[in-house]
């Protein structure tokens, strides 16, 4: 598991810090361990010191900025999306404008209530779809996937990338979708406590394509809700725990997974003692498919999930490796991710990829989303990408790569091409509806997030939307020499 001296962090405080001593930073360039809001470990203060020319100080003062803007705004934020949720639910529950003057005038008005199965959250109205598609075609599957096919020629592709969609919705409403839509046997939802945050910040859940003699296991985590501003400051933080021969991984994501201590040692003891009550995300999730193995002994397990859940689904397997997990990990088909941000430094990457017994690790990555070119890939903390990307640069187009293009987002020689797709995007939507059919036409609520990406170029690209629609509508290419 790697010498004590191979332990160590780096831990940025935005909200300690004012906007002008984070604007001081990059005018002044002060040695990153010398600033009150970043907290360093001995060796990690060592190392940052002898970087200071290599850091990049655009990128480390941006990603405090963001989290810093993002502190401040996360009581307001959250007010107005639960605000905007419920004033949705109500609406719809209720028939629209319409419905909900008579529902008044008859005095029959019906309340939403959160826990209920026809309760979407936000992105469940951007959104709605909520039945598989099914096709007899072939031409979205990689080749290198192999037999893994679903029932009645459902995708694997859309499946996951259907239930890390159906990830933001409560309890009820993912076993609805699971059991009367997708005809699947829904085996648990986890609310899982975050030690360092002291809430319970963490979703997943899993699912089998059977409940007896299962051939697949699918296990879901929830990714960034858009308005936790908690979850988009995990996103753009660059703080990371040093993990002995395993390398550096980002912290905040450690965190969400179950991390308990910050020298990682300690923060990842074999089994967890702490109390029922507050299940952390890793060891109920490996100890439910231990036990779903004993009694599926030839089923194959897909770890899923969109942005933050992306990231999670990513380094799960990583703890499972450090614990030497043999039984789960031989019955591992791969990992599946959309829209996900870096994980983990090259160390990590390459220990991942080294150490997993499948080489199945996909990251789904649609145009200019702004998510997987975070945190930033900063000479000093180098955060990289493992796996294959499948990269869609329109809806009809994807190709396997390496990595996608504009791997930090703000080259200034991608700014007309991020701003033509966002433009191209919303224009194309106006019409998909008929030139594809019912299942893709746009809701109102749509368009208006993908006018947001006029203003942000590959803000609306992160949404799930595009991504079922990629899944859904894209011939996919695979280049001989990029699989080499």
């Amino acid at each position: 598991m790697g010498s004590p001296s191979s332990s160590g962090y780096m831990i940025f405080h935005p909200e300690k810090a004012g906007i002008l001593e984070i604007l001081s930073l990059f005018l002044f360039k002060r040695r990153l361990s010398d600033c009150s809001f970043i907290e360093t470990s001995a060796e990690t203060k060592l190392e940052l010191d002898q970087n200071v020319k290599s850091t990049n100080w655009f990128l480390v003062v941006l990603s405090l900025l963001l989290g810093r803007i993002l502190w401040l705004i996360q009581l307001p934020l959250g007010w107005f999306g639960a605000a905007l949720e419920f004033t949705l639910n109500l609406f719809s529950i209720n028939g629209g404008f319409f419905g909900l003057i008579f529902h008044l005038i008859t005095v029959s008005l019906k309340i939403p209530k959160k826990d209920s199965a026809d309760y979407r959250s936000a992105l469940g109205y951007v959104d709605g779809r909520l039945d598989l598609y099914k096709t007899s075609s072939l031409l979205s599957y990689l080749p290198q996937m192999g037999p893994m096919y679903t029932t009645d020629d459902i995708k694997l592709l859309d499946l996951c990338m259907m239930a890390s969609k159906v990830a933001y919705e409560n309890e009820a409403y993912i076993k609805n979708a699971i059991t009367n839509h997708w005809k699947m046997n829904f085996v648990g939802f986890y609310n899982c406590w975050n030690v360092f945050e002291k809430v319970k910040g963490t979703q997943a859940f899993i699912f089998s394509d059977k409940p007896e003699d299962a051939s697949m296991i699918v296990v879901v985590f929830r990714g960034t809700e858009p308005f936790n501003a908690k979850d988009w400051m995990t996103d753009v933080d660059l703080s990371y725990i040093k993990m002995g021969k395993m390398g550096k991984a980002h912290l905040g994501f450690m965190k969400a997974l179950g991390l308990q201590d910050k020298d990682y040692q300690k923060g990842w003891p074999k089994d967890y003692q702490g109390e029922k009550d507050k299940p952390l995300a890793y060891y109920i999730i490996r100890d439910t498919l231990k036990s779903l193995l004993e009694k599926n002994k030839n089923a194959k397990i897909v770890v899923t999930g969109h942005s933050l859940g992306g990231a999670l689904a990513a380094i799960f397997p990583s703890i499972l490796i450090l614990h030497e997990e043999t039984t789960i990990l031989n019955s591992m088909w791969g990992i599946m991710t959309y829209g996900q941000p870096r994980v983990g430094d090259e160390t990590f990457a390459s220990y991942v990829e080294t150490n997993m017994p499948v080489k199945t690790c996909y990251r789904v990555v649609y145009r200019y989303d702004v998510v997987p070119r975070v945190p930033f890939d900063n000479p000093a903390f180098k955060y990289k990408h493992f796996g294959w990307c499948i990269y869609f640069n329109g809806w009809y187009a994807g190709k396997v790569v390496r990595e996608e293009p504009n791997k930090n987002y703000f080259n200034p020689i991608y700014i007309v091409s991020k701003y033509y797709n966002a433009w191209s995007d919303l224009f194309k939507s106006l019409f998909l509806g008929r030139t594809q059919g019912p299942d893709f036409k746009e809701s109102g609520m749509s368009f208006g997030f993908r006018l947001l990406g006029l203003i942000i170029p590959g803000l609306a690209s992160h949404g799930p939307r595009d991504y079922v629609n990629s899944t859904r509508l894209a011939k996919i290419t695979v280049s001989e020499k990029e699989m080499v």
